[in-house]
């Protein structure tokens, strides 16, 4: 399949910034990466409003494009908001799974269908090999693969709920959730890749309600150990001040 010049940009553009290649509040100029890339400055402009509708970058008049901030009250919010979408995603998919039997096992009145939708089984097979590249990759000592296994996961499981609404939720917050990922590499991998499998057994076994609840512990985990990073990064800066100060 042929990619186009703004989703080559964007997805370019995105991957330095998920990466932290391009720093919050660095500018976007749109004449240099045109030459950069190739391309008319149309297409650069079009990948930075698809950045934009993900949080990526933020565009003032007069002041042009800008890879957006992060600060760590939107972190909150976004983890908030992170867990209602994915604890309903979670339960959605439970229901729609081979294992509901027809009904949703925390017995609430909007269960699943006796009749398997056939968009599931192609996004679980593709969950299964998600999951199979982020054990060989974690085995590997690979960080760098995690944050985006783990996004895919993560819309594997939207696709497994069948709820374009949902799935369009999801992919709205999905860039801001692989910066926090990536900032926080060092720690939360290895104690959240396992937690995948836990979750997607209980949706295999048609179980919504613990589906749900797993997913949104997930959620509140990775938010603590986020911010548990975040303190400790904080800390690790003031004391390298400090000792600059008294190199001086």
């Amino acid at each position: 399949m042929t990619v186009s010049n703004v989703e080559r940009v964007r997805g370019a553009l995105r991957q330095r910034i998920i990466t932290g290649e391009l720093q919050a509040g660095e500018h976007l100029n749109e004449l240099a990466l045109s030459r950069e890339f190739g391309v008319s400055r149309v297409p650069v402009r079009e990948a930075i409003r698809a950045l934009e509708s993900e949080g990526l970058v933020d565009s003032k008049l007069y002041s042009g494009s800008h890879v957006s901030e992060l600060p760590a009250e939107d972190a909150t919010d976004l983890f908030e908001v992170r867990e209602a979408i994915e604890k309903a995603i979670a339960r959605k998919a439970a229901r729609r799974a081979p294992g509901a039997g027809g009904a949703a096992a925390d017995g609430s009145a909007d269960g699943g269908t006796a009749e398997v939708a056939p968009d599931w089984a192609e996004a679980r097979a593709e969950i299964t090999e998600i999951l199979a590249e982020g054990d060989a990759a974690l085995a590997a000592g690979r960080t760098d693969l995690m944050a985006g296994l783990n996004m895919r996961f993560h819309q594997g499981v939207a696709a497994l709920a069948g709820s374009p609404v949902q799935a369009l939720l999801l992919r709205t917050i999905a860039g801001t959730i692989e910066r926090l990922y990536v900032a926080d590499a060092e720690r939360r991998p290895r104690r959240s890749w396992p937690e995948h499998h836990t979750i997607i057994e209980a949706i295999d076994a048609g179980d919504a309600e613990t589906a749900g609840r797993l997913m949104a512990l997930h959620v509140r985990r990775s938010k603590r150990s986020y911010f548990k990073g975040l303190e400790a990064r904080v800390a690790g800066s003031a004391g390298s001040g400090a000792e600059a100060g008294s190199d001086a």
